[in-house]
């Protein structure tokens, strides 16, 4: 048989109490856990109405100091040749939304590029239309 032992008294507070004690160097549960958005270029679906094809891209959450030439393109993908540009929007500054627009250029695969001066771009999926 196995004998249990109970804590009491004074003993069974400091016990508890000792469990409640917050660890060295956790942050305290009243502050806030938040994360600084990062600058980051982005490039959406290219759209498609009747024979117009616009692609939306930009960039956003940076300093409003930290100004660039930005530029959103749409392109018609080739396989083994050079992309078709179809149209681009360019603008200078920290944060901006520009939208490319053109014409299709028969039935293929499209994509929006954008780009910024400071080498960053950023390419979204291709979509077959036209």
């Amino acid at each position: 048989m196995i004998k249990r032992r109970i804590l009491t008294g004074a003993l069974a507070t400091v016990a508890v109490a000792g469990l409640a004690t917050p660890v060295a160097g956790a942050a305290p549960a009243s502050a806030p856990q938040t994360k600084a958005k990062a600058c980051e270029l982005y490039a959406g679906n290219v759209v498609q109405n009747g024979s117009a094809l616009s692609g939306a891209g930009g960039r956003r959450g940076c300093a409003g100091d930290d100004s660039q030439t930005v530029t959103v393109t749409v392109y018609k993908w080739v396989n083994n040749g050079s992309d078709v540009k179809i149209g681009s929007a360019t603008q200078a500054a920290a944060n901006v939304d520009l939208t490319a627009r053109g014409a299709c250029q028969g039935k293929g695969f499209y994509y929006t590029y954008t780009q910024d001066s400071a080498g960053g771009e950023k390419y979204s999926p291709r979509i077959e239309m036209c």
